[in-house]
């Protein structure tokens, strides 16, 4: 029988690895159902990917855009974008960091949502 992962367990790991006092918002559409589906496995691949952006060795995903995003312009703000599946389906990590500060919202979702992220974030330009 495999260990499924608890999504609370999982939001305070993260949250241990990053060890900042601002507040993660953990986002995303079904965020606890896809947790719950994580094999320990991959839930030990996040939490080593996490770590490696932590450690700076994860580069990001910059954006030069005048565009707000929350209280933040989003030329200020760093992500990092996660890829994995489950079965058939196509999940998308995207930790979000605000330059030389603070780690902001960690959102997990399937393509769809991750469309959604990346254009409220200006990552989705036309191609």
């Amino acid at each position: 029988m495999l260990h499924l992962v608890n999504p609370e367990e999982f939001k305070k790991h993260i949250e241990k690895i990053i060890s900042q006092n601002y507040q993660v918002e953990f986002l995303g559409k079904n965020f606890d159902q896809i947790v719950g589906l994580l094999t320990e496995t991959k839930t030990e691949k996040i939490y080593d990917w996490v770590g490696e952006v932590i450690q700076k060795k994860i580069q990001p995903i910059l954006v030069g855009s005048k565009k707000k995003y929350k209280e933040w312009v989003i030329g200020e703000l760093l992500s990092f974008r996660y890829p994995f599946s489950i079965g058939n389906t196509e999940y998308r990590i995207i930790f979000v960091k605000v330059k030389n500060s603070i780690y902001i919202e960690f959102h997990l979702g399937d393509h769809k949502y991750y469309d959604k992220v990346r254009k409220d974030l200006d990552l989705k330009r036309s191609s």
